[in-house]
């Protein structure tokens, strides 16, 4: 069961604002607040690539405080001049969430994926794989036009030559200083699939990570 409680905010708390269909979630600070009325967000325009969030929309936001919470709320008004800022709606409470069920190994390898939207097998995307687990895995790659769509996950393990498919779902995509990271959560994997992504994630060990090769060029 999801723990709830009365939201607390502070100024300048840092918080993620997660993605939408237009828009990939960015961190922001708040920069003012009226409890139980509105909160005030910075709001980079240029850096986040977030411009298409408008006033009325809905999203998630979290903040984090020895443990993870997200809350919803509607956004109010958006201003881009002098500065950006987000008024958003003050939420009546915040849930605590699990973002992840099992530990994420690092790695960089390359990986693809299509979209099971396009039945013609078109829509076709390449990224690398930061870090997995039997759970999903982060990657590194603008895949934000995907955030809440299936996709068919495809990467070869470097050592073994062997190749693994997994269905997965684009939940979050993210703009850091060094691009954008896109979250995958794997989705109805079959137990042989399971069980093979399994045995590779066990074979991932991290005095080994220098060793990994990637198209013949060490990581």
């Amino acid at each position: 069961m999801k723990q709830e409680r009365v939201p607390l905010f502070q100024l300048n708390e840092e918080v993620y604002v997660e993605p939408t269909a237009a828009s990939p979630g960015f961190h922001a600070k708040i920069v003012g607040l009226k409890a139980k009325s509105f909160l005030i967000l910075e709001y980079p325009f240029a850096e986040s690539g977030s411009q298409q969030i408008k006033a009325k929309d809905s999203i998630w936001v979290r903040c984090f405080e020895n443990a993870v919470f997200r809350f919803k709320s509607r956004v109010m008004r958006v201003l881009k001049e002098p500065v950006g800022l987000m008024f958003l709606e003050y939420p009546t409470s915040i849930e605590e969430i699990n973002l992840r069920t099992s530990e994420r190994k690092k790695i960089f390898i390359r990986g693809s994926f299509l979209d099971l939207a396009d039945r013609g097998g078109r829509r076709h995307w390449e990224g690398y794989i930061l870090d997995i687990s039997d759970s999903g895995c982060l990657m590194w790659g603008d895949f934000v036009h995907l955030v809440d769509k299936d996709i068919l996950l495809s990467f070869t393990i470097p050592w073994t030559g062997e190749k693994i498919q997994a269905k997965a779902r684009v939940v979050r995509c993210e703009v850091t200083d060094k691009g954008i990271r896109s979250g995958l959560k794997f989705m109805d994997l079959d137990p042989e699939t399971h069980k093979r992504l399994m045995g590779f994630v066990n074979t991932l060990k991290e005095e080994e990570l220098s060793k990994i090769v990637v198209n013949g060029t060490p990581t």
